[in-house]
């Protein structure tokens, strides 16, 4: 597994999400600039980011700790981080969060919070990212994808997003091209019209579509910020597996530089990169 891709991985789509964050909500517009100035729909500070790059690391770190997908873990980091930043999430995440504080079995409460807002949503797929980078093979990728979804995201498309994100990130980590990674995408990801909402398979969708006809990093982020709606999530999907393609030097230093959890990130995939070189 190439380190460059690793970190491109993580910190591209850590910092296409805090780009998107400045656009998330807004209307398509082809003249749009991506720049990391904060603002937007939260007021955030430039280099902060939302719940897409939060969540990942706390999956992120929950590998990096245990070793393995360890749900009691994983779920006390989300309350734990949910209580340090709340203003970026949703009722969904929220609710559920406040559920297991309360005492609620985990199963129970992804139960309710299915009842209460469905969960074909795209929140389990804008943090799957390090399932790629902890997998043994693209296949395990994909069943770890749906399975890790499942503790959240009842609903089967937002476990089948799961599953080809993980399972792309996987294969561009290990040195598969662009055209190798597309041709295992389902096909209903990249057909269709483009309608860039919280729906898993339509912002799913969209990112992979970028994913495709993106000529760079920074292409692949115009390309979600000009498309509106929500911009941070699908710019982190798609600057992920962009930053798996090209490379950590293909994320704008700068903007590496802004991020308010650039030293997290760097320990978490060093931990996850220590323990992967270990178990060969």
């Amino acid at each position: 597994m190439d380190r460059g891709r690793v970190f491109g991985a993580v910190f591209g789509a850590a910092a296409a999400d805090a780009v998107g964050a400045s656009f998330e909500g807004l209307m398509p517009d082809d003249s749009r600039i991506p720049e990391m100035t904060g603002g937007g729909q939260f007021s955030l500070a430039a280099g902060e980011v939302t719940d897409d790059t939060l969540m990942m690391l706390v999956l992120l770190e929950t590998y990096a700790d245990a070793g393995y997908y360890s749900r009691e873990l994983f779920f006390s980091k989300m309350i734990q981080t949910i209580r340090a930043r709340p203003k970026t999430f949703g009722n969904t995440t929220r609710t559920l969060a406040s559920l297991a504080e309360q005492g609620c079995s985990l199963t129970e409460a992804a139960k309710i919070t299915d009842r209460l807002f469905g969960s074909r949503t795209n929140g389990s797929a804008m943090r799957t990212l390090p399932i790629g980078l902890t997998a043994v093979s693209a296949e395990a990728a994909a069943a770890e994808g749906r399975r890790v979804s499942a503790f959240t995201h009842i609903d089967c498309e937002a476990q089948d997003a799961c599953a080809a994100v993980s399972s792309a990130v996987y294969s561009l980590l290990h040195g598969a091209s662009k055209e190798e990674v597309l041709s295992a995408v389902p096909e209903k990801y990249l057909n269709g019209e483009l309608y860039p909402s919280v729906d898993a398979l339509e912002a799913t969708r969209c990112a992979f579509c970028i994913f495709r006809d993106a000529e760079s990093y920074t292409d692949a982020v115009s390309r979600a910020c000009r498309l509106g709606g929500d911009t941070d999530t699908i710019g982190a999907i798609s600057g992920g597996m962009c930053g798996a393609l090209y490379g950590i030097e293909a994320v704008p230093k700068q903007w590496i530089d802004l991020l308010d959890v650039k030293e997290r990130l760097t320990l978490a995939v060093e931990q996850v990169l220590k323990r992967s070189a270990g178990n060969e």
